[in-house]
């Protein structure tokens, strides 16, 4: 068989994945959330997708090649991505667009103005919604504090409250309702913490037990 009748497989160019992706996308790129210097866009196609899937490559690849550009984050179970920027050093209009042009999107849609959405959409919505209250909190509070705590420390404070008027509480919750809540909610976000303190006091009562059985006389 001659060179030119053999079949050589060479790595596909970045146009090439641009053209696949726009063959197989009918659809708007949808911005979800923007705070500057952070934004989240989603999309059918970045569900369950992999990194290396046509539509992501090309998005990402347009994403990463703008001036100001810091990160891109994805996630494949909502189809979300978290995009940060320099704040300042791009128009985020024209920034989708170019994304939604490189990767064969059908323009660039505000959730606001998207049509009904499905249960999936709606509770992946939530999520994200959550998550980005979450990070502007961390941005305000310099990385130190995020929801996971100051939820638990404004139940505490509302069990405080409520404990010191007693029987003219109003509104607000029992007291004691609201403490433990709280408890409950900081235990649970704290889990992973939780534990990993748990055994390393275990680990501290078992080499201290070690420790006085070596001491003890024969």
């Amino acid at each position: 068989m001659s060179d030119s009748e053999q079949e050589v497989s060479l790595p596909r160019s970045q146009s090439e994945s641009t053209a696949e992706a726009r063959k197989s996308i009918d659809e708007p790129l949808c911005l979800v959330h923007h705070h500057p210097g952070y934004l989240r866009i989603r999309s059918e196609a970045f569900l369950h997708a992999d990194d290396d899937a046509p539509v992501v490559a090309a998005a990402q690849s347009a994403a990463e090649t703008t001036p100001g550009f810091r990160s891109w984050t994805r996630n494949p179970n909502t189809g979300s991505v978290v995009v940060e920027y320099e704040p300042g050093t791009l128009d985020v209009d024209d920034f989708l667009k170019h994304i939604a042009k490189s990767s064969g999107f059908r323009g660039v849609e505000s959730a606001a103005n998207a049509s009904t959405a499905s249960r999936q959409e709606l509770v992946g919505a939530f999520l994200d919604g959550v998550q980005d209250v979450n990070q502007v909190v961390r941005q305000i509070t310099g990385e130190r504090a995020d929801l996971r705590e100051l939820v638990p420390v404004a139940l505490a404070a509302v069990s405080v409250v409520s404990f010191i008027l007693n029987e003219d509480r109003g509104r607000l919750p029992q007291w004691s309702s609201a403490l433990y809540r709280g408890y409950r909610i900081f235990m649970q976000w704290h889990r992973p913490e939780v534990r990993a303190r748990e055994r390393a006091g275990r680990q501290r009562e078992d080499r201290a037990g070690a420790a006085k059985s070596r001491g003890r006389p024969r």
